[in-house]
This record gives structure tokens, C-alpha cells and sequence, in this order.
């Protein structure tokens, strides 16, 4: 029989063999940036807006002219050269908008690429986030099959204590009962923990865009990173440095653009035209022209298009207010539950975790001189468990709430950002 003080040795070990290859996140992040479809698909939407900026500045295409004016009998070329009026004519024409429409939509287009690359880095920062948050989670899982197996090979040697003093009468059969029914619990929590593992697992593969199943491995031992800043600096970093606030914001300027295109589209647009009359034997004949529009339909066009792009620019306001204020929540959550976790962390190292050990000893050391019943004992055994499981659930969810709060302000969560 294995005596108290090995099975306590084995509880309280730390070190854990690795049988799979220890899991960068590093190494994930790059991975997910490289593969993750959300991510191409958002740098390829900034590449189409920025090809669209000359588009929306270029004049209109001309437009080459080529008719045959025929005298006198229906055929063509029959009187070209005999009669005054018949004639081949090739011209051009070119349209010209009133002066500052291109550059305004220039300007429309430009603040829509802006907006398209800040949405571009929002995704990226979210797909990151996806990641590590991930990460954490498997590492919380794995550090809780570790426990799980150490507390069942130590639950297993109390069971055979248990059995031991009721065979030689110095325990009741209650006590075997009970070190099985733990041992039944332990089993279900570890076959829960299994299942967790493979969806964290799944989700990371999504992220990575992995469709063939590799293993993942084991994620590397955590360090708590510090969350030095306070919750109003964490704040007004954000207002700064969210990209859902600057793609809001370009949002906005490009509203603005709009209403000032509006306005000028009740301006007038040019037109210019050259044409080329060839009479065969008889002089040619040249032609210069221009046209004008005439917006006469102002009030159901163009007053209505200033209309409706001061009712976006309105709505582009209120998004971009809304936006800030849901920035606001996402990053005072993320900060309070990063900082709740340290404390409990600290609480944990400092004082729980040794306390809750010294009395699952004390009560081993008594149980084995019949002292205290093996409910005490049990008592004792299961709350260390769960305090070591809480222990690394808090240290995972302590980088998944900075993993959350580098969205917005990507220092916080040191270099995987």
C-alpha cells in the first residue's frame, strides 16, 4: 500500500509529463493572419476600395461620334461630293463635370478605403483575439485533465486505505462507498473536461482554417501578464486606438463628403464636342460645340439626394456614438474581469491553495489514526480540487480578458498583438 505522505507528494506535484509537442501561440497567431478566410477577405475588400479612389476621379469615357448624311436619294455615299448636304462626319464628345465634383468623389471613395482598411485591422485584432482567447481556453482544459488524473491516482490509494481499516474494522463500509462514488465523479468531470478539450480544439481549427485534423498539442505554461494601467487610462486609450472608433469615424467623414457632393450636384455639367464633315470633292466641314444640363428636376433629384445624405450623415453620427459606447462596455468588462482574476490569483498563491493543502494533510495524518471520519477527509480532498481547478480557470481567464481588451488597445495584451 501506497502510504499518505507519497499520495499527498503526488497531488501537490506540479510537473506534468508532456506526451504531446508543447503549442506556441505564436506560432497559432501567425498561422490564423496567414489562413483565416475572414481575415483575406477583408484585405482583399481593402484592395477593391483602394483600386475604386482613381475610378471615382477619372472623367467620364468620350464618346466617338460617325454618321452619313445622304442629299437627295436614300443610298449612302451616292451624292457625297456632288450635293452641299451630304456628307461622312467622325467627331468626339467628352463630358465634364462642374468643377470639384471629381475631386469630391475622390474624397467619398478615399474615406471609404480608410474605413475599409480599419475594419481590415478590426478583424485581424478580433481573429487574434479568437486565437489566444482559444489558447487559454485549451491550456485551462488540459491543466484540469492533469489534476484530474493526479487526484484519481490519489482518490484510488485513499479508497484502498479506506478498504484496508474496514477489513481490519477500524472503518465503516460508508467510507469505501464513498471514496467510489468520488472516484465515479471524478470520472465524469474527466470525460466533461474531454469533451470541452475537443471543441476548443475544433474552433481553433476553424480559426487556423485547418481542414484536415492535426493534433494540437499542449499549450505552454501561462505567466500572468501585468495590467499595469488603471481602468480610465485603459479607456482613454481606447477612444484612441479602437479600430471600431476609426472605422466609425471614417465612416463619418466620408457621410460628410457625401452631403458636400450632394450639394454640388445641383451645379451644372459641362460638355464639349469636335466633329469632322467630309463632303468628298467639296470643302469639309468643322463643327465645335458644348452642352450644359439643366437641372430643372432639382427639387425631386438632386434636393432630395442633399436629403438623403444629411439623413446618412445623421445616422452616421448616432452609429458612431453607439460604437463608442459599446467600446466603452467592451473594454471596462474586459478590464474588470482581467483585474477581479488578479486579485483572486493572488489570493489563491498567497493563501488559499497552501491553506487548503496543509488541511487536506492534517487530515490524512488523522484519518489514518481514526482522529477524523473519512467525510472530513473527503471534504478536505475536495475542496483543494476545486480550488486548483478555479486556479487556472482564473489564470485563463485572466489572458482571455486582456485578449478581449487588446482589441481595442493592443498593448494590453502584450506581444501576441
Amino acid at each position: 500500500m501506497v502510504p499518505f505522505a507519497a499520495a499527498v507528494l503526488l497531488l501537490a506535484s506540479w510537473g506534468v509529463l508532456r506526451e504531446a509537442p508543447e503549442l506556441s501561440l505564436a506560432e497559432l497567431v501567425r498561422e490564423a493572419l496567414d489562413r483565416n478566410p475572414e481575415v483575406q477577405m477583408a484585405r482583399r475588400m481593402v484592395e477593391a476600395k483602394r483600386a475604386r479612389i482613381p475610378q471615382a476621379g477619372a472623367l467620364p469615357d468620350p464618346m466617338l461620334m460617325y454618321g452619313v448624311v445622304n442629299e437627295g436619294r436614300p443610298a449612302p455615299f451616292q451624292t457625297l461630293g456632288e450635293a452641299g448636304f451630304s456628307e461622312v462626319y467622325v467627331g468626339v464628345s467628352q463630358d465634364i463635370p462642374y468643377p470639384g465634383k471629381r475631386g469630391l468623389r475622390e474624397k467619398v471613395a478615399r474615406e471609404e478605403a480608410s474605413a475599409a482598411e480599419w475594419a481590415h485591422e478590426a478583424t485581424r485584432r478580433r481573429v487574434v483575439s479568437e486565437v489566444v482567447q482559444a489558447y487559454y481556453d485549451l491550456y485551462a482544459v488540459h491543466e484540469a485533465l492533469s489534476i484530474v488524473e493526479r487526484n484519481l491516482q490519489l482518490l484510488d490509494q485513499l479508497a484502498k486505505v479506506a478498504g484496508a481499516r474496514y477489513a481490519v474494522g477500524r472503518a465503516a463500509q460508508q467510507d469505501v462507498l464513498d471514496a467510489e462514488v468520488e472516484l465515479s465523479r471524478l470520472e465524469e468531470r474527466r470525460t466533461l473536461l474531454l469533451q470541452r478539450q475537443g471543441v476548443v480544439e475544433a474552433l481553433l481549427a476553424r480559426l487556423l482554417y485547418r481542414t484536415d485534423p492535426v493534433p494540437l498539442g499542449r499549450p505552454r505554461s501561462v505567466v500572468k501578464t501585468p495590467l499595469e494601467a488603471s481602468l480610465e487610462q485603459v479607456l482613454t486609450q481606447a477612444q484612441e486606438e479602437s479600430p471600431f472608433l476609426r472605422e466609425r469615424e471614417r465612416f463619418l467623414a466620408q457621410a460628410e463628403r457625401r452631403v458636400d457632393l450632394a450639394r454640388r450636384e445641383r451645379l451644372p455639367d459641362l460638355g464639349v464636342n469636335f466633329a469632322y464633315h467630309n463632303r468628298g470633292e467639296l470643302d469639309p466641314w468643322w463643327t465645335f460645340g458644348g452642352t450644359l444640363t439643366l437641372p430643372i428636376y432639382a427639387g425631386r433629384k438632386q434636393k432630395k439626394a442633399i436629403e438623403e445624405a444629411a439623413a446618412d450623415l445623421g445616422g452616421s453620427r448616432n452609429a458612431l456614438e453607439a460604437t463608442r459606447a459599446q467600446v466603452r462596455y467592451e473594454v471596462t468588462d474586459a478590464y474588470l474581469t482581467a483585474s477581479t482574476a488578479d486579485r483572486l490569483l493572488r489570493l489563491y498563491d498567497e493563501g488559499i491553495l497552501k491553506q487548503a493543502r496543509l488541511s487536506l494533510d492534517s487530515a490524512m495524518a488523522q484519518y489514518e489514526v481514526g482522529k477524523v471520519d473519512f467525510l472530513t477527509l473527503v471534504t478536505s480532498w475536495r475542496r483543494l480540487l476545486d480550488y486548483d481547478l478555479t486556479y487556472h480557470e482564473q489564470l485563463a481567464e485572466h489572458e482571455k480578458a486582456l485578449a478581449r481588451l487588446a482589441i481595442h488597445v493592443p498593448a494590453a495584451a502584450g506581444r501576441a498583438f
